[in-house]
């Protein structure tokens, strides 16, 4: 009896896996190496020192899941699996994207970069040409100056939590 029908139960009789008898061992391997790699990753995710470490450790957690979800369908000699293989690859991209954005600025949405709204822009067409270009002008010059001090506070942010995470060591 292998490890995975141990794990799992009774694994379904797949008569080309039968005959081939090193590569369910191979494969109880592989599960054991990415059990191993996961448990690795949880430690990291847990532990930390960062939060870019531990984004790093959790989109890898989503890749060991992955990988053993494909060996467990290799295993099984279907490929029903794959599919829930695929979403977990793709949720783990995006997770890991929107954290990234999160890490770097501070939100995901960044909306400092908006000039005008609706009302705003019903306004400035119902005005004259000129007038309606000088208000644009000074609403684009507004929205870049936010966005600046946005990028500023972002940055003494981000040299603040620098500071106190190396003060710590």
């Amino acid at each position: 009896m292998s490890i995975l029908e141990t794990l799992f139960g009774e694994a379904t009789v797949n008569p080309f896996l039968q005959n081939l008898h090193i590569l369910p061992v191979f494969l109880d391997i592989a599960m054991l190496i990415c059990c191993f790699n996961l448990l690795c990753y949880l430690y990291r995710v847990i532990k930390g020192p960062a939060l870019a470490d531990r984004a790093v450790a959790m989109d890898s957690c989503g890749v060991a899941v992955m990988s053993l979800i494909v060996i467990y369908s290799i295993r099984q000699g279907t490929s029903l699996y794959m599919s829930c293989a695929l979403v977990i690859a793709i949720l783990g991209f995006i997770g890991m994207v929107g954290l990234s954005k999160y890490i770097q600025s501070g939100n995901i949405v960044d909306t400092g970069n908006i000039v005008l709204n609706i009302e705003e822009a019903e306004y400035l067409k119902d005005m004259e040409d000129s007038v309606a270009s000088e208000d644009l002008q000074k609403k684009a010059e507004e929205a870049h100056q936010k966005t600046a001090e946005n990028q500023v506070s972002t940055a003494k942010r981000q040299q603040h939590q620098y500071r106190r995470h190396h003060n710590r060591k």
